[in-house]
């Protein structure tokens, strides 16, 4: 039975969510990692050992630019 050891990981989908909120705005990743309450060192070992973690956060990257558009009418 392998169990991690040490203090739970303050990664969780709130902080996730800050952390890609603020990359899809144009932060920095340090500043990200500020107003998500995290380390950016815990964000650079999810970054490399959680596909998940990664997939997310390089998805926020990568929409930076793209602009949205909401077409619905609200009458």
């Amino acid at each position: 039975m392998d169990r991690a050891v040490g203090r739970p990981t303050k990664l969780n989908i709130r902080t996730l969510l800050k952390l890609t909120d603020a990359l899809r705005n144009n932060y920095s990743v340090t500043d990200s990692c500020k107003w998500a309450g995290i380390s950016t060192n815990t964000y650079y070992r999810h970054l490399n050992n959680d596909m998940a973690f990664a997939a997310r956060v390089n998805y926020a990257i990568e929409s930076r630019n793209k602009v949205s558009f909401n077409f619905d009418i609200v009458l």
